[in-house]
């Protein structure tokens, strides 16, 4: 079963994805915002989903931090926000994607399934 981390503030936007992602047979772990992962609390994804505004760290900053980091420099990042103008940062930060809110179940899944290890 593959495993995702999703970071986000927003309670709808966790747990919808949340629900798609798990009926794509993939285990879902949720975090409302950066400060376990940069404590490097949590067991290694095959993916990060991050919203770009969080609490404290946001997201592209979070981005370079898991990009930094030996056991994570790997692991696909796929940035999220409702901001169009942040997918420059996004990939400059190391980003495999960017997803502009709101977004379809399609493009969630498709987003995901590309960059999914084999």
């Amino acid at each position: 079963m593959k495993k995702i981390i999703i970071v986000d503030d927003d309670d709808a936007i966790r747990d919808s994805a949340h629900l798609i992602l798990e009926q794509q047979g993939c285990l879902v772990t949720i975090y409302p915002d950066a400060a376990a992962i940069l404590r490097g609390q949590f067991n290694v994804p095959d993916i990060f989903l991050i919203d770009k505004q969080l609490p404290g760290v946001d997201g592209v900053s979070l981005c370079e931090h898991l990009k930094k980091q030996e056991r994570t420099q790997d692991v696909p990042v796929i940035i999220m926000s409702a901001s169009p103008h942040v997918e420059q940062l996004a990939i400059d930060a190391g980003a495999a994607a960017f997803i502009e809110k709101p977004y379809s179940i399609k493009t969630l899944r498709e987003a995901v399934s590309k960059y999914m290890k084999t």
